[in-house]
C-alpha cells in the first residue's frame, strides 16, 4: 500500500509552453495520476501563446490553485527560449519553502508522466541528486520522430559527450529531476544561455560541482520534429556555444553569483509577468 509523502516537501515540476492548448489537460491528467500519493505544483511559463494555452491553463488553475502556477512571458527573441523560461521557473520554484524535489519536462507530452514516479524514486531514496530520462540508455526507446531528426541528434548528443564527460549518455533531453541544492547550484550560477543549449550548460554545472548524477531509461514521443524545423545557423551556434561550455568546464571557469544558500528573494523568477 502505498503511503502518501506528506513530511518529505512538495515536487515542482518545471514546465515551459509555446502554443499547447490541444496538450495541457491530458498533461495535467496524467501527472496527477502518477504522483496521486505526492504533494507537488506545476509551474507552466508560457512565452506568449496564442492558441488558448494561458485560458487552459487558467481554467485548471481555477479548479485547483494549490497545484497549477502560471508565469506568462512575453517572448522577446527568436527560437526556442527553453532555458531562460526554466530559470524563471526555477527561481518561483525555489521561493517556495516547501519544494525538496524539482522536475523539468515538456508540455508536448513528448515526456510520459507515467515515469515521474522511477526519477523522484531515484531522488527521495538518496541514490542520485540529478536523474536524467534518458533516449539513449538500454531499455529506453524513441517512438515518432523521423529517423533523420534521430540521427542529427544522436551525432549531436555523442559530439557533446566527447567535449564534456562520457558518462553521462544524454545531454539533450529535458525530462530531468534533482533535489532543491541541485537546483540553487543552478540559481547561483551564471547562466549564458537561454535556448536549449541550457540542458547543457547546465550538466556542465552539475558535473563540475560534483553532484551525484544517474539515468533511467524512458521513451520519448517525438512531436512533429522535422529537419525543417532545423535552421543550419541555429545548428552553426549550438556548436560554438557547446565549445564554449566545454572549455569553461575544463578549465573550472564556470561564474558563480554566491554560494549556493536559499534564496532571499524570488529573484530572477520576478522579472516574468506572472
Amino acid at each position: 500500500m502505498a503511503i502518501e509523502r506528506v513530511d518529505r516537501g512538495r515536487v515542482c515540476i518545471l514546465l515551459p509552453v509555446l502554443n499547447e492548448a490541444a496538450n495541457i489537460e491530458a498533461l495535467c491528467a496524467r501527472i496527477a495520476a502518477a504522483l496521486e500519493h505526492w504533494r507537488y505544483i506545476i509551474c507552466f511559463v508560457d512565452d506568449g501563446s496564442r492558441d488558448g494555452t494561458i485560458e487552459v491553463i487558467q481554467r485548471l488553475s481555477g479548479a485547483v490553485p494549490d497545484r497549477i502556477h502560471l508565469i506568462r512571458r512575453r517572448k522577446m527573441m527568436r527560437g526556442s527560449q527553453r532555458g531562460s523560461a526554466l530559470i524563471a521557473a526555477l527561481q518561483w520554484a525555489l521561493s517556495r519553502n516547501d519544494v525538496t524535489f524539482i522536475v523539468e519536462m515538456d508540455g508536448d507530452l513528448s515526456h510520459r508522466p507515467e515515469e515521474l514516479q522511477r526519477g523522484l524514486q531515484a531522488i527521495e531514496t538518496g541514490e542520485a541528486d540529478v536523474v536524467i530520462a534518458s533516449k539513449y540508455r538500454p531499455g529506453s526507446s524513441v517512438v515518432n520522430r523521423p529517423p533523420a531528426r534521430r540521427a542529427v541528434s544522436f551525432v549531436c548528443n555523442h559530439a557533446v559527450r566527447l567535449l564534456l564527460n562520457r558518462r553521462i549518455s544524454d545531454y539533450s533531453n529535458g525530462y530531468r529531476f534533482y533535489t532543491r541544492r541541485a537546483g540553487l547550484a543552478i540559481a547561483g550560477s551564471q547562466i549564458r544561455y537561454g535556448s536549449p543549449i541550457y540542458l547543457s550548460e547546465v550538466m556542465a554545472i552539475w558535473l563540475h560541482d560534483g553532484f551525484r548524477i544517474a539515468e533511467v531509461d524512458s521513451t520519448y514521443v517525438g512531436r512533429h520534429e522535422g529537419l525543417s524545423k532545423l535552421r543550419p545557423m541555429d545548428l552553426l551556434k549550438a556548436a560554438i556555444a557547446i565549445c564554449e561550455i566545454s572549455w569553461r568546464y575544463h578549465t573550472g571557469r564556470f561564474g558563480v553569483l554566491g554560494v549556493h544558500d536559499e534564496p532571499t528573494t524570488p529573484g530572477r523568477a520576478s522579472a516574468a509577468n506572472e
